[in-house]
């Protein structure tokens, strides 16, 4: 974890920050926090501990307020009076929207991938293809709980969508994606999976046309296979979780 200018540490991804701010400190702080909204570490509901955040981080809890605060500006977290601050339950109405909005992106992006991608990005979207077969085949088994083959699913998923943003080379088109993964965490499509080995094989099954479209330098492929994969993702949550959603 690195040292912020001030001394004080802070955690962070170091990448697409979801918001800017005059203190770097506070950036950072908002940066790691939205990240782990995104990876599911603070699901819908659960109450982000500013004591404990603080602790964990080094820094006083003036800043991780100030955060959160900035974190509510962009609609990513609720602050609650008198309880705190957690992840905002997004309407149904903004989950498809905004589905519907990275569905584009991602697809113009896998369009571009197909063209520019390199071989050693290639073979990184291949691997994470390896991982989500090897998730499917440990969750026919049993032998891992739940939460270890999240963890991995997430890791895989990040990897294989980010490498792609990554290889189409628009770097405003990777920090819009990177806001509206905020918005709406890529973690709730492992909670409509639910860890079913028949849902978690199409969703390999995907991730493999998508690669292979890349592989091929098909754009126009791999773009209609990154739309598709994005409407069966937003099809799967609404129907699983229809009533976690406001209209």
């Amino acid at each position: 974890m690195a040292d912020s200018p001030d001394g004080r540490r802070a955690g962070g991804t170091g990448g697409n920050n979801p918001v800017g701010t005059t203190s770097p400190l506070v950036q950072q702080l908002a940066d790691t926090i939205a990240e782990r909204i995104s990876r599911g570490d603070y699901n819908f509901g659960t109450w982000i501990r500013q004591e404990t955040l603080a602790k964990e981080l080094g820094v006083s809890r003036m800043p991780i307020r100030e955060a959160l605060g900035q974190l509510q500006a962009l609609g990513i977290v609720e602050m609650v009076p008198n309880r705190g601050a957690r992840p905002r339950q997004p309407s149904l109405r903004e989950l498809t929207e905004v589905f519907e909005v990275r569905a584009l992106l991602e697809g113009h992006a896998a369009h571009e991938a197909a063209r520019l991608i390199t071989h050693a990005q290639m073979q990184v979207l291949y691997a994470a293809v390896e991982d989500f077969r090897g998730i499917v085949a440990d969750a026919l088994t049993g032998d891992l709980d739940t939460a270890e083959l999240r963890r991995r699913w997430v890791q895989a998923n990040s990897t294989f969508h980010d490498t792609i943003l990554e290889a189409g080379g628009n770097t405003q088109l990777r920090a819009t994606v990177s806001s509206l993964h905020h918005r709406i965490p890529r973690n709730l499509t492992w909670t409509a999976l639910d860890a079913d080995p028949r849902l978690l094989a199409e969703n390999a099954d995907a991730h493999e046309a998508i690669a292979k479209a890349i592989d091929s330098r098909d754009g126009d492929t791999a773009r209609a296979e990154m739309i598709e994969h994005s409407r069966r993702a937003r099809e799967l949550i609404t129907s699983r979780s229809q009533d976690s959603f406001a209209p």
